[in-house]
C-alpha cells in the first residue's frame, strides 16, 4: 500500500527482487548499484518501561550530487494504553544529505498521514487527517543552517544529522512533522565512550543536539551508524537490540 501519490510514483523492484512499497529509487538511480547502508531494530522504552520495537532499513544508491539516500522505518508502540503503528520514510539527496522529500503514516487510533516535500528554497507538508486536510510551509532559516527532520519516536533519523558533527558545533534547523513545527537547535561532539549492549561493549561516539530546551544525546558507531538515543526530560530512550556488525 502506498502512502501517497508521490511515493507511488517510485515504486520499483530493487536488486535482489526485493518490493519497495511507498519508498523506492527513480529510474537513474536504480540503474546504479543499491547499497544497504544500516538495517537494525531499536527498543523503544519511555520513563524506563519498553513501550514498542522500531525496525528500520537505510539505502543508497548514486554517486556525488547524484546520491540519493532512502531510510524507511517501523515504529510500532503501545501509548497510553493503544497500540499504534508508524510508517515513515526520507529520501535526500547528495553527499550531505540534504532532505528531499518525507512520508509518515499513523495508524490507530486515529489515521494521519503527512506528505512532507521541496519545493524549491522551502519544505510543504500537507497533514491528512479525519479533521481534514492541514498545507504547512517550513522555508530555509539561513543559508548556512541545514535543514534536517527529526519524527516523534523514530531513532534511525538521528543518522541524517551525522554529516553535520563538528567539535566547534553547528546549528541546525529540525523540522518536527509531529504536530508541525521548526526549530533551531546546536549539535555538537562530545567524545567517545564505551556503550553496553546485553552481550558486548562497544566504542560509541556521542553527539548532542540541543533542541527547545531539550538534550538529545546520540551514539553512534565508526561508520555513523545510530546506536542508541536519549532524551532524559522526555524518558526516552532507543537502543538498537544487537549493534551492526
Amino acid at each position: 500500500m502506498c502512502f501517497s501519490k508521490t511515493m507511488c510514483s517510485l515504486l520499483l523492484t530493487l536488486p535482489g527482487g526485493l518490493y519497495v512499497t511507498g519508498f523506492g529509487f527513480p529510474p537513474e538511480a536504480a540503474a546504479a548499484q543499491v547499497v544497504d547502508v544500516d538495517e537494525g531494530t531499536f527498543i523503544v522504552e519511555l520513563d524506563g518501561r519498553r513501550m514498542g520495537t522500531e525496525r528500520f532499513r537505510i539505502r543508497r544508491s548514486g554517486i556525488g550530487d547524484n546520491v540519493r539516500t532512502i531510510a524507511q522505518g517501523t515504529l510500532e508502540i503501545v501509548e497510553g494504553g493503544l497500540g499504534q503503528t508508524v510508517q515513515s520514510g526520507i529520501s535526500t539527496l547528495g553527499v550531505g544529505m540534504s532532505l528531499d522529500l518525507y512520508d509518515v503514516k499513523v495508524s490507530t487510533p486515529s489515521e494521519l498521514s503527512i506528505l512532507l516535500e521541496r519545493r524549491g528554497d522551502r519544505m510543504v507538508s500537507v497533514t491528512s487527517s479525519e479533521a481534514g486536510v492541514e498545507e504547512r510551509e517550513y522555508r530555509q532559516v539561513q543559508e548556512r543552517t541545514p535543514t534536517v527532520l527529526l519524527d516523534h519516536f523514530f531513532a534511525h533519523h538521528y543518522f541524517f544529522i551525522t554529516p553535520y558533527q563538528a567539535m566547534g558545533g553547528t546549528n541546525l534547523s529540525v523540522i518536527l512533522p509531529r504536530p508541525g513545527g521548526q526549530s533551531t537547535g546546536t549539535l555538537r561532539m562530545i567524545g567517545v565512550e564505551p556503550l553496553a549492549f546485553e552481550t558486548v561493549t562497544v566504542q560509541a561516539q556521542r553527539l548532542e543536539l540541543r533542541l527547545d530546551g531539550a538534550v538529545h544525546e546520540i551514539w553512534l558507531d565508526g561508520q555513523n551508524r545510530v546506536l542508541q538515543v536519549r532524551i532524559r526530560s522526555q524518558g526516552y530512550l532507543a537502543q538498537r537490540i544487537t549493534p551492526p556488525s
